[in-house]
């Protein structure tokens, strides 16, 4: 039988090894900075950070967001607007890593493409 000390020894190991494999929908999405995210990944965090407003094209426009297949920005500006936000657009910094905001910048470039 355990003793009292390996008893609890044992469950606070439980529980940080269950706490340590949730991972929620709000956990931000990571990837090292020196990798280029895959195009799949890039779609995936533009499909759950931007398309609510913006649409899977670009064109939805829902709360005031500008319709991106008639942006004109540059990428250097799309970087800077989507990691420090503007208006109702929240700043991604933080929550999306480096990478992955200039994947989304340039993937939006699609959308002028489409028209």
């Amino acid at each position: 039988m355990m003793s009292r000390g390996r008893l609890i020894v044992a469950v606070a190991a439980a529980v940080v090894l269950a706490m340590a494999g949730c991972g929620g929908a709000d956990a931000p999405i990571q990837n090292s900075s020196s990798t280029r995210p895959s195009e799949a990944s890039i779609k995936r965090a533009y499909t759950m950070k931007c398309s609510l407003c913006h649409g899977s094209d670009g064109k939805l426009m829902a709360s005031k967001a500008p319709d991106l297949s008639q942006s004109t920005m540059d990428l250097e500006s799309r970087i800077a607007l989507i990691t420090y936000g503007k208006g109702t657009m929240p700043p991604q910094k933080g929550i999306l890593d480096a990478a992955t905001i200039r994947g989304i910048a340039e993937y939006i470039e699609t959308f002028r493409e489409l028209k």
